[in-house]
């Protein structure tokens, strides 16, 4: 569409269909001839990637606002009433987050639903996005809706959709509901007054009844794991334990605490400021738990009360990260893969242990996440399968494995995304904080501290570290930057990358494996074409380059192995030298 049809589109949103603050916003960009924002704003609409629709908000097509949730939740009301709702009505389920205009967004999502004769149970009060998923099932509904923009920046909103399994909706589905997003105008939505609407029975306040069963769920997740332990610690040194949590001003702090303490009895410290949920995340930068600097403020507060341990889940929680006393009154955050394959190595031994451990059982990954569980696996002799980035397909997994006769055990992400037992179907930073303090009880008991664990882990099978670099990219020049990137990459790949050849390039658009080694093509099935690349090399290096479904980013991931001989601090320190080597080569190379 060229530029003057897209300001035309934007002119639009100054008239009558569109209330006053609307309006204003709109006409002050024309008044002070931002022409180039206006573009941005309307040269698209917002469509579902892996992690459902997020953007900006503000107003425009290409923003978050009360019109853009109208017209996806009056596309979505379109999509079940011509495909799920038959003789029984169809029902949904809406949660949202601490970010500012959730609570809107989410009324604007139950009113329209109830408008097309759908009814709706909405938490009345903020909530994580894995109660949601919870919910879901536990009302049999059709359809499940979070309004949350995740780890993103506070500027940031989004809109997720759920299907009637918990799970978020994955391929064909969403392309479907994009499809009827994209017939719908803003005069076509229908929708009634929230307060109607509740006094009518189409619009229901969630009780604490859905809360008090996930809890009990959780506690029986953690039972089983206990049951399993290879001993406990002294009783004085678990409660001398010190656990500070931040849920950085978000959803975390309204199950969290409850959930570790009722499941393992321990009352953890909360991070005054932080626990305050707030849409403005004043106290950090980015309320994402994958950067360092999301839990500087929780771990000042750990030091200065001798604290051993630091979570931290993101705004919706359903990320956790953990930062880990090193003795010396510092600390030191592990990775996202790191904490996966200590889960995977706790929950498998303590169910083999505890003989818990069902038939054909299986774990699940991201190809863009650590190789090492596969060796994890492989020593317990259970499956393993790698899906897409986005945790979705872990949860189509799920399904499928129900059909299949196999037994999903627990799924992780490198995003700091973990999801244990299936009675909720997304990563879930509550039951994430729950299997954190059991890892930390079960490493004190057989290995004496977490460092310990990881490195007899590492010693066990190999090292691996892994590394991620993003650059960001933004507006329509920055799209283009991302897609040209990629297509260079697919078209004149790297044959040598730190004096190690290229040896086999995986294309998952193509769906195509090149094994240049011995010259041989093979095809990728079981995934769905996405725009990834992969590139292995002969000295242990793994790249993975993708643009970011919910992000202006293009993402690489490094991961470089080798046998752990000497110390982990000997070996991690190579490592981190081979990855600024391999890095400054790969980035070289294609023009970064």
């Amino acid at each position: 569409m060229d530029r003057d049809a897209v300001l035309d589109i934007a002119r639009e949103w100054m008239g009558d269909g569109f209330d006053r603050e609307t309006r204003n916003e709109i006409r002050v960009l024309f008044d002070e001839k931002k022409f180039d924002e206006l573009y941005d704003r309307f040269r698209k609409s917002l469509e579902f990637g892996t992690g459902g629709m997020r953007g900006l908000m503000g107003a425009g097509t290409n923003r978050m606002n009360r019109y853009t949730v109208g017209l996806a939740t009056q596309g979505l009301a379109n999509y079940l009433n011509k495909n799920k709702c038959g003789t029984e009505k169809c029902s949904a389920v809406i949660a949202y987050d601490s970010r500012n205009n959730s609570k809107e967004f989410a009324r604007e999502t139950a009113c329209v639903l109830a408008g097309n004769g759908i009814k709706v149970y909405i938490f009345p009060e903020l909530r994580p996005t894995p109660l949601l998923s919870y919910a879901v099932r536990y009302f049999k509904a059709s359809v499940g809706v979070v309004i949350t923009a995740s780890h993103n920046p506070k500027e940031y909103n989004g809109y997720k959709v759920y299907g009637s399994d918990g799970c978020q909706v994955v391929p064909p589905e969403d392309k479907m509901i994009v499809d009827e997003v994209g017939r719908v105008s803003i005069n076509q939505i229908k929708k009634v007054e929230y307060e109607r609407a509740k006094a009518d029975g189409m619009i229901v306040e969630i009780s604490r009844d859905v809360e008090d069963a996930y809890i009990r769920d959780v506690v029986k997740l953690a039972s089983r794991i206990k049951s399993g332990f290879p001993g406990t610690p002294e009783k004085t040194d678990i409660d001398k334990l010190k656990i500070v949590y931040t849920p950085l001003h978000g959803t975390g702090i309204t199950m969290v605490p409850r959930a570790v303490s009722e499941a393992m009895g321990i009352e953890l410290l909360c991070e005054k400021v932080q626990s305050i949920p707030d849409g403005n995340f004043p106290t950090t930068v980015s309320p994402n738990p994958e950067e360092h600097q999301a839990l500087e403020r929780a771990i000042e507060y750990a030091a200065s009360e001798g604290a051993d341990f630091v979570l931290a889940t993101d705004p919706d929680c359903d990320r956790l990260a953990i930062a880990v006393g090193d003795g010396n009154g510092g600390f030191k955050q592990l990775t996202g893969n790191q904490i996966g394959c200590l889960f995977a190595e706790m929950l498998l031994d303590c169910y083999k242990t505890g003989g818990s451990l069902p038939e054909n059982p299986m774990i699940v990954s991201t190809i863009v996440s650590t190789e090492l569980i596969s060796d994890i696996v492989k020593n317990y002799g259970v499956g393993v399968d790698f899906v897409l980035t986005g945790f979705k397909y872990i949860g189509e997994k799920i399904r499928r494995y129900e059909s299949e006769g196999k037994n999903f055990l627990f799924g992780f992400e490198e995003s700091y995304g973990y999801l244990a037992d299936t009675f909720v179907r997304d990563k879930d930073g509550v039951i994430g904080s729950v299997l954190s303090v059991l890892m930390i009880q079960y490493a004190l008991a057989k290995y004496g501290s977490i460092f310990k664990m990881l490195e007899e882990m590492y010693r066990k099978y190999e090292i691996y570290k892994e590394y991620q670099k993003s650059f960001v990219f933004e507006g329509e020049e920055g799209e283009k930057k991302i897609r040209d990137t990629m297509e260079a990459l697919r078209n004149n790949p790297p044959s040598e990358i730190s004096g190690g050849k290229v040896v086999l390039i995986k294309d998952y658009k193509l769906q195509k494996e090149k094994d240049l080694k011995n010259g041989t093509d093979a095809d990728i099935k079981g995934l769905p074409v996405s725009n990834v690349l992969q590139f292995y090399t002969d000295n242990g290096i793994k790249i993975s380059a993708r643009p970011s479904g919910t992000e202006p980013k293009i993402k690489f991931y490094f991961q470089i192995k080798q046998p752990l001989t000497g110390s982990l601090e000997e070996n991690e320190k190579k490592l981190d030298e081979k990855f600024e080597k391999a890095s400054d080569d790969f980035f070289r190379l294609i023009g970064f």
